[in-house]
This record gives C-alpha cells, structure tokens and sequence, in this order.
C-alpha cells in the first residue's frame, strides 16, 4: 500500500473541503493510502477522511469519531447486515434522512437503535424521496470491507 505525504496547501483544501460538506473541522498532518478507486486520507496517522470520484468527505472511522453535523441518514437494525456486507442502502430501511441531503451527496449511516456510523455512500436522490421502494444509497465504503479491514490490521483505527 503507498503510502504519500500530502503539501500544508493540500491539506488545507481538504480541511476546507470537508467542514464544507460534513460540517467538521480536521486539522493536522495528512498522508494518502491508495485503494483503487477509493482514497483513505490519514489525519495525523488517524484514518479520518477518504477521496471517491474526487470529492472528500469522513470515513467510516470518521463518522464515529466525528459525528458530522451533516447528511446522515438512519436505517433500522433490520438493514444493518446487508450493508455491512457491501449492499446499497434500500428506501425500505432507511427511518430518518437529512432534510438538506441531495443526490450526489456524500452520506454516512447510522443503525438504530444505537445510531452507530456504520457506512458512508452517495446519495442516489434526495432525503424527500428516501422512502417507497429502490435504492437511496451507494455504498462506497462500510464496517468490515477490505479498507476497514486493512486499516484495523494497521493499526490506522483504534
């Protein structure tokens, strides 16, 4: 796994970038570790951050950690092990959605009835049409995938 050093510049952009979309303020040193197509971005050796198509939001780490003010959307328990085994997140599931969420938006998950953070994705429509039938979520990353995995192993989590 390549691990790279980000420039104060860089790291600030993604500062900035991330209280923009989640509403929290990371500051620190900031390395990147390369997992295709998603980027895990390490706050001062912490995995708090992650890259997706070019747009920064928290990691799954992160959202525990952080508890971002923004875009969280809640599913019943009933949803919990689908997800957690890379499924998208279905409208069926899903109990509360922030009002503000629009499609294309990043969103971190929360199971009842603990609201732990259990996944972050892409919203496939607004909070409005999170109900009825399809998929509201892209699961892009999630409690026990390979990222997770690898970053326990490391030691990237604590």
């Amino acid at each position: 796994m390549e691990r790279r050093k980000l420039r104060k510049k860089e790291a600030r952009e993604i500062s900035k970038e991330v209280f923009e979309r989640a509403g929290v303020k990371v500051e620190g040193e900031m390395e990147v570790l390369d997992f295709e197509n998603v980027k895990i971005i390490l706050v001062n050796g912490e995995a708090i951050l992650m890259e997706f198509d070019g747009k920064r939001y928290v990691s799954v780490y992160g959202a525990i950690k952080l508890r971002p003010e923004k875009y969280k959307v809640t599913v019943d328990s009933g949803a919990m092990d689908f997800i957690l085994n890379g499924a998208d997140v279905m409208k069926p599931g899903i109990t509360y959605a922030d009002p503000r969420i629009r499609e294309g938006d990043f969103v971190y998950i929360t199971v009842e009835p603990k609201d732990t953070p259990i996944a972050v994705g892409i919203a496939l429509c607004k909070a409005e049409e999170m109900k009825g039938k399809g998929k509201a979520i892209k699961n892009i990353h999630h409690v026990k995938d390979r990222i997770w995995r690898y970053l326990l192993e490391s030691r990237l989590i604590l």
